[in-house]
């Protein structure tokens, strides 16, 4: 009996040497949970899950009402997507328009456009395209295309600049089919500011036309004078004239000249729509079968970004 009583009191008093020890912290290189997170971090979704790097906290509005007034409360911000967008040194837009007739004549005429700029300090790249097409009573009227893309060098503290283009023309009714040049020159801006610009250029270049209808093909060497003027006319619109005039080094007599007039406005800024009305005109002095002068009218809705 007496033994037992021993054993007893050895067995408590190891027993409550141990609870009374105090439980050591784990290393610092196993004191995480198995989501990585340190022990002593609150458990919440954000910790675990934290937002992607392209959203921003968008704080949540409550109205309150009372009798009175209209309290409105703060609470907790909420997580929401940014909107996508191209990097900032591009800019343009893409416009189309229809219209048509279908009964005692059948009429189908459709134009697109798009346009696109990206400046930065040392240079200026533009690029757009122009597609017209009519048909009426299964007759091809218009199918024309134009395209171009002008990579200019720009020179700090400098108003002059220097410029590569190119141009590619497709008409299906003139006695080419394709008419390809390119040009290289000098550059000056005249005004660039928040609601003026005015780039004038000049140069040379050369231009191969690839005929149709057994006209032969041939190179033509030819100059180049143009400019591009944007005036921002509310705070909503603006008026847009682009020339570019090309007469043949061997004979000045016979040029080309490409315009085009055109006033835009927004008419909902958030989502950049546009409605543009305008004249396009192309003129040649020695166009083959067709007339000189090819002018065109439209009205577009388009976008911008």
């Amino acid at each position: 009996m007496a033994r037992m009583v021993w054993l007893l009191v050895i067995f408590v008093s190891t027993t409550g040497i141990a609870f009374a020890q105090p439980i050591a912290s784990p290393s610092p290189l196993i004191g995480r949970s198995s989501s990585g997170l340190p022990l002593s971090e609150t458990f919440t979704p954000n910790s675990v899950f934290p937002p992607p790097s392209n959203l921003k906290p968008s704080p949540r509005v409550e109205v309150v009402k009372d009798p009175d007034a209209v309290v409105e409360v703060e609470t907790k911000p909420e997580w929401s997507l940014l909107p996508l967008r191209l990097p900032k040194p591009w800019s343009g837009g893409a416009d189309f328009g229809i219209n048509g007739a279908a009964g005692n004549s059948d009429v189908f005429n459709f134009r697109g456009s798009y346009n696109v700029r990206r400046k930065t300090e040392s240079n200026v790249l533009t690029s757009d395209m122009l597609y017209v097409y009519s048909v009426q009573n299964s007759k091809t009227n218009t199918q024309q295309a134009l395209f171009n893309t002008r990579d200019e060098i720009l020179f700090t503290g400098s108003k002059w600049s220097l410029f590569a283009a190119n141009q590619i023309e497709y008409d299906e009714l003139r006695a080419y089919r394709f008419r390809v040049g390119v040009y290289t020159g000098f550059g000056y801006t005249v005004f660039d500011d928040a609601r003026t610009t005015l780039r004038t250029r000049i140069g040379a270049g050369a231009v191969r036309e690839l005929g149709s209808d057994g006209s032969a093909s041939r190179w033509i060497a030819e100059g180049l004078l143009g400019y591009d003027f944007r005036q921002r006319v509310t705070e909503h619109s603006s008026m847009i004239s682009i020339l570019d005039f090309y007469p043949r080094i061997d004979n000045w007599g016979q040029y080309r000249i490409r315009a085009r007039v055109a006033y835009e406005w927004v008419i909902d800024p958030d989502t950049g729509t546009v409605l543009r009305f305008g004249i396009q005109d192309r003129y040649d002095s020695d166009p083959g079968n067709a007339k000189r002068n090819d002018l065109t009218y439209f009205t577009t809705l388009g976008l911008k970004f």
